[in-house]
């Protein structure tokens, strides 16, 4: 074969395959169709029908519905509240345009309460609070919960998050005790641009990261490199005290009970001021509550300082003890009768209340029930010298105050050293007591188991509301 028909079958295999190209274009375009993301098919790289690869709309397989951090009632005034849900988008890559939300509060009984209706949009790695104000039901609230369209659901977009450039300063809570106001100060980093359309969120915690009030607000702009100063108030208090009020703790008491002979100077049955010195006791354990511990010490001029009963919260036990203390009174007609020993009865109820049994998170007190006129120890060097008595139990009442008890006296009986008692042992005149009424014993009470209420701190923060850049 020569080269030009060589040629000829060249030029012919060209032309035919052309023929047949053109002739097969009309064919396939007939026949096939591109791959989309809205032909209700999975074709091309999509990992779902229309949904995943190169189309904008997110497989629902592939993101994770918003998690709700907590949801919560916050009353503003009378049957009127703020509902606050703060969640959090935990996708990366994927938000919601419109995403359609109700938020109901559920009553004890399981009714709603209220509901609310609203919309959002929901940036991919961000949170969000939810905030409706001004809501008004009645009714005791359970609990608030919140759901989103399952239509909505079904149409997360790629999405990414917008890069704020604000950001905050000067953070300031006042009147948190009062009228709480809450200031800070918006700072546009921006050289060039200004920021405009924010929406900010205030949130108020307390130190264990619980919510105790919500706000919102709107800046319509700030200019580039500019700041805008920012404020919001609520109509209550966040502290849950009263400023300079006290809060009770548990309490261990010990009852310093005097049966010396003193305590029944006129012989009667029962002996007086014993009886009263007893009952004034009982009362004192019948006040105490659970958490608290009482114990007993009784003193006598003829036998040595008893330890009745350890520190116990078993009041039943304690009060049988007191119940059954009975004087010393020396018998015969020449006896004499005197004081016992205070001061180590105190030294012994000292001693208890900061043992083993002491419970750390409780206070501590004392409380002596006496005629106060102790007449024991002697003095070794003067027997006759009866300050040294004193001397010792007033000595001993210093070691209590300076350990920081509360030591409380009260006086019994005719010949009572008021001025002894009030100024050595107690150290203060609000702290010993002349009557031993319910009342007294309910103050006495009161001031050993309360202390200042602890300061209360808050966290703040402002949530500035993301924006989406969503993929078409």
């Amino acid at each position: 074969m020569d080269w030009s028909q060589k040629r000829k079958i060249i030029y012919a295999s060209g032309l035919a395959a052309i023929i047949i190209l053109l002739a097969a274009y009309p064919v396939y375009k007939l026949t096939s169709k591109p791959a989309t993301c809205f032909d209700k098919k999975q074709n091309g790289t999509e990992t779902g029908v229309d949904c995943g690869g190169i189309c904008a709309l997110m497989c629902t397989k592939d993101v994770k519905p918003p998690r709700i951090v907590w949801a919560k009632v916050f009353p503003i005034n009378g049957s009127v509240y703020d509902l606050g849900v703060y969640m959090e988008n935990v996708n990366t890559n994927a938000g919601l345009k419109n995403a359609h939300y109700t938020i109901r509060v559920m009553g004890t009984d399981g009714s709603v309460l209220a509901e609310k209706k609203g919309t959002t949009e929901i940036a991919p790695a961000s949170r969000v609070l939810l905030f409706e104000t001004g809501v008004a039901f009645t009714g005791d609230p359970r609990s608030v919960d919140v759901s989103f369209e399952s239509k909505d659901l079904a149409n997360w977009i790629k999405a990414t998050t917008e890069s704020s450039p604000v950001v905050t300063k000067n953070q300031s809570l006042k009147n948190a005790d009062t009228k709480p106001r809450f200031d800070a100060t918006l700072v546009n980093t921006d050289r060039v641009n200004d920021v405009t359309g924010l929406t900010l969120s205030a949130i108020i915690y307390d130190t264990s990261r619980y919510p105790v009030a919500i706000s919102k607000t709107y800046v319509e702009r700030i200019a580039k490199e500019g700041e805008q100063g920012i404020f919001f108030t609520w109509p209550s208090k966040f502290t849950k005290y009263a400023k300079g009020a006290t809060c009770p703790v548990p309490v261990d008491a010990m009852i310093v009970l005097d049966n010396s002979g003193a305590m029944d100077i006129d012989r009667k049955n029962p002996a007086e001021p014993l009886e009263a010195a007893k009952n004034a006791a009982m009362t004192f354990i019948s006040l105490l509550n659970p958490g608290d511990k009482a114990g007993l010490v009784s003193f006598s001029a003829t036998s040595s300082v008893a330890l009745e009963n350890e520190l116990s919260s078993d009041f039943k036990i304690v009060g049988d003890k007191i119940f059954a203390i009975a004087t010393t009174t020396p018998m015969g007609k020449n006896a004499v009768i005197t004081g016992g020993n205070l001061g180590e009865a105190l030294r012994s109820a000292l001693a208890e209340v900061r043992g083993e049994r002491h419970a750390t998170s409780s206070k501590q007190a004392i409380i002596a029930l006496t005629e106060g006129n102790p007449a024991l120890p002697t003095d070794s060097t003067d027997p006759k010298n009866k300050q040294y008595a004193l001397d010792y139990a007033a000595s001993a009442a210093r070691d209590i105050r300076n350990a920081g008890i509360k030591l409380f006296t009260l006086g019994f009986g005719k010949n009572a050293n008021e001025s002894f008692l009030r100024d050595q042992i107690a150290g203060d005149k609000v702290h010993y007591f002349s009557t031993s009424t319910q009342d007294v014993l309910r103050t006495i009470y009161k001031e050993a188991s309360e202390i200042p209420c602890p300061s209360e701190n808050f966290i703040t923060e402002i949530v500035v509301t993301p924006r989406a850049i969503f993929a078409e």
